[in-house]
Parts: structure tokens; sequence; C-alpha cells
């Protein structure tokens, strides 16, 4: 039997790197090696092999344990079967490691396993005068693994290692968050919209780290790309973490990472049921697996939906949960786009910040100019819109920026309040180069606007604090040369 099922996938293999094939709906792809979007949706194996090799072929032993680790996944009672894959194929670890939930004084490495296995981290910084292990209680299939007793903007190295082996699982470097009172530089990367094709694309990625960015919030439709059960979810996660250029990202640049509609469930889908109040969807199911695969702050406060609030030095990041909090059967209506739980506790975290930089991240835009209200706050609930802007209308001594996924391509765009003050709305959905966005029709508050097609950018926040009652913060949008191809200070 496996030898064939091995013969079945080395043919489909090949069908991945051929010049044309077709389609399951019958159309036909010349180009080889490009991905479209609704491929990507579609989620087929020949899909998952060409975003796999799109922009660096893969060992074909890589792919082929894919292959057969996919297949295992969607099976009933995987882990015996998985375990045996592994095993053929020398590999021990499923994914990790991953930075997350950077503070001043620590981090958080994410590593995931086919079995229940322990891990050892061991971390110095670059004099070698520190240097500390740590070790997980229990063995398990996910590790959160907090590294902690570290200093404030200091640069670290680590090892995740199997302990009392010498079997190394994977290595990499962060830096530590700046003070809550740095006066100084640092930078933080900002982007949405992989649709599993970008965080592929080595350009990109490897940009963030060779910038100096220390982290990298993510605004949704990253990984996993429509998938309606949790098995499915899983082999998306599997082409994540096999990717040579997702490892080198996860393993230096800490990621913050929220949800949208094609991580949640499908295209515009939110709340608690599909289309009718009789299709019901497993929210808590969706919310457990999100959290096992990524690595954010609070992961273990008791929040209704993913969404959390951290501080990065003298940046305070609050970051919604615009899909899976709606109420549906009162859209239109106050309070329905987030949840009577989630603006409360918003309204809260927006009114205690003493914070000089303020920053509010939201799946799917703040503004109607490119999607008329879409699927966002335009057509759910500008009440509990105009709710969130007055409490920043109090926050004199801060400086907002606004933030947005789920519409491709990268704008601008101006938000003026009655106070007089105008907030900066940045939607950076270009990190998949899928189609989408463009200029707006009412172009008076855009800063500017590009297409989704052929853009591929992500956004860079320089934070400058070295005069401290004069804070200073700059936008850069920065394409796959590194140029900053627009730059807006605030």
């Amino acid at each position: 039997m496996h030898n064939l099922f091995k013969q079945s996938s080395l043919a489909l293999l090949a069908l991945a790197t051929t010049s044309s094939w077709a389609t399951s709906e019958g159309a036909t792809n010349q180009d080889s090696k490009h991905v479209t979007l609704s491929e990507a949706h579609h989620g087929a194996l020949f899909t998952d092999l060409k975003i796999l090799n799109q922009f660096e072929e893969q060992p074909v032993a890589t792919q082929q344990f894919y292959i057969e680790a996919r297949d295992a996944i969607l099976r009933k009672n995987y882990r015996k079967a998985l375990d045996k894959i592994f095993k053929r194929y020398d590999r021990i670890h499923m994914g990790g490691p991953m930075l997350g939930d950077l503070s001043t004084e620590s981090v958080t490495i994410w590593m995931q396993f086919p079995n229940n296995q322990k891990i050892s981290i061991s971390v110095t910084n670059e004099d070698k005068s520190f240097s500390q292990t740590y070790s997980s209680l229990k063995a398990s299939t996910h590790h959160h693994q907090l590294c902690d007793g570290l200093s404030a903007n200091t640069k670290y190295s680590y090892t995740v290692s199997i302990p009392d082996s010498e079997i190394i699982l994977g290595s990499g470097t962060f830096t530590t968050a700046p003070s809550q009172n740095y006066q100084g530089v640092f930078k933080l990367a900002v982007g949405a919209d992989f649709h599993k094709i970008g965080l592929h694309r080595p350009e990109l990625l490897d940009l963030v780290q060779s910038r100096g960015n220390i982290g990298m919030l993510l605004l949704g439709d990253l990984a996993v790309d429509g998938r309606r059960s949790i098995p499915e979810r899983n082999i998306d996660y599997l082409l994540r973490d096999i990717s040579p250029v997702w490892q080198r990202f996860a393993a230096h640049i800490p990621s913050y990472t929220s949800w949208d509609d094609h991580d949640y469930y499908g295209n515009d889908t939110g709340g608690l049921y599909l289309g009718n109040p009789n299709n019901k969807i497993d929210v808590n199911a969706l919310r457990k697996n999100w959290k096992r695969m990524w690595n954010n702050p609070e992961r273990q406060v008791n929040h209704e939906g993913i969404y959390f609030q951290t501080h990065i030095g003298p940046a305070h990041i609050i970051m919604l949960d615009t899909r899976s909090c709606r109420i549906n059967e009162k859209r239109g209506q106050l309070h329905s786009f987030l949840g009577e739980r989630q603006t409360k506790w918003a309204l809260k975290a927006i009114q205690q910040s003493t914070a000089p930089y303020l920053i509010i991240t939201s799946g799917t835009m703040w503004t109607n100019y490119i999607s008329h209200g879409k699927d966002s706050w335009g057509t759910w609930d500008t009440e509990g819109l105009e709710e969130i802007l007055s409490a920043l209308d109090q926050k004199a001594d801060s400086k907002i920026l606004l933030f947005s996924g789920d519409r491709h391509g990268a704008h601008a765009f101006g938000i003026k309040r009655p106070n007089g003050r105008t907030y900066t709305e940045f939607g950076v959905g270009t990190l998949g180069g899928v189609q989408g966005g463009g200029e707006a029709k009412d172009k008076s508050t855009q800063l500017f606007a590009y297409p989704g097609a052929g853009t591929w950018a992500y956004g860079e926040l320089q934070f400058d604090t070295t005069v401290p009652d004069s804070p200073e913060v700059t936008f850069s949008l920065i394409n796959t040369e590194g140029q900053e191809i627009e730059t807006v200070e605030l």
C-alpha cells in the first residue's frame, strides 16, 4: 500500500512541475510557477506543491514528506501514522521555532511535534555574560515556552534541543523590546494577506529581518485559506512550517497575529453561523486551534475572541478580532461587529493607555473608501466605530496609528475628527501580491494607493524617541528590492 501511495504522490510531484495543467474547474494554467488567489482558496494538493515551490524549488524528499504527512493529517486518529512518517523521513518536529510575545524581559518560543515531546532552550546574549536554559515541565505536542529574566533592548541568540541529548531542533536570534521610557530608535513591521502564497517569498520576509525590525504585526489571511475543518487547517499550517522562508522569518522575528475571514472560516464569514442559524460554525474549536498554532500575548487570558493587547517599548498595541465576535442577527446595530464584551475591553484598554504611541489593528478596513463598507464597520456597526474613535479623541498625548487587513493592495487614508485631529489608516494587504485594492473613487483623503496584483510590499514603522517630549514615528512601504516606495511621517 505504501509503495502504491508513493508512486501516485510522485506522479503528483511531476504534475506540479509541468508547464501546463488543468485545474479542477477545467481551466488551464500555463504558468507553472505562478499561483493565483483562486487556486490558493481551492487548496488542492497540486496547488500546495506549487505554492511550496513557487519561489524556491524544494528538494523532492521535502515535497514527498509533505504529501504523505498531509494525507495522514486528513485521516482520523492520525498520530500513529504521522509518527511513522516523521521517523521515515528522519524528522522530529512539525514546526518551529517561532518567536512571539516579546517584552522587555522575555520572549516565548513555540514548537510543535507529531507526538509528545519535551524541549530545552538555551539563551545567550552577545557578550556571553548571560546564559540560561529553559526546559518544559511536561511532554506535549505543542509548546509555548517562556524565556524570561532577560534585559531590555538586548540581542540574544538561542538554541532549541531535546533534553539530555545532542539533537538540535532549531536556533535563532531576537532583540528584546526597549523599555517604555526608551530614548532611541526601533522598528516594527506590519502587513496582511499572505493568502498562503506570500509567506514562501524570500525577498520580502528576509528584508524584515535584515532591515532591523524587532517584531511584525500580521493582520489576517495568513497561512490558512478558507478551511472549514481542523484537519484541513492543520495541513495548511504544515505547509507553512516546512517552508524554509517561513522558518527563517519565524525563528528571528517575533510575530503578532490576528485573523480575518480566510483564517477564520471562508470568504466574508464571521460570527456563529454560516448563512443561517441552522448552519453553525464551531467557533470555540477554531479559536482553540488558532491559539495552538500561533504565538500571541495573553494566550492564557480568557478572552471571548482572538484579541489582545501588549506593549513593545513605548508602543501600546491593541489587536482586535473583527470576525469571531460578530452578532449576525444584530448586523447594523451597536456592538454587532466586535460584540459587547470585546468592545468594553477595547474601550477600557484605550482609556487606560498612557503610551506615546497607540496602535490599533482591525481585521477589515476602518474606512469605506475601498470596500464601501463591505463586510466591515461601514455595513456592520458605524456607531461602534464612532465609539472607538471618540475614545481615541481623548488621547491627546498619544500618536494614533490605525491598521487594517482584508482589502488587498496598499492604502493610506486620513480620518478627520470633529476635534480637528486626523488619524491615518494604513492597509498593507500586499504580502501575497494578489488581486484587489487600488485607488479609491474619492481620493480627497487618500495618501497613497497601490493595487494588490503585482505589488509585493510590507509596512515598516520607525519609532524615534530620542527627544522625550516630541516622539516621532514614520511609516514606510517597503518593496521586494528594499526600496521605500512610500513614506509618511506622523
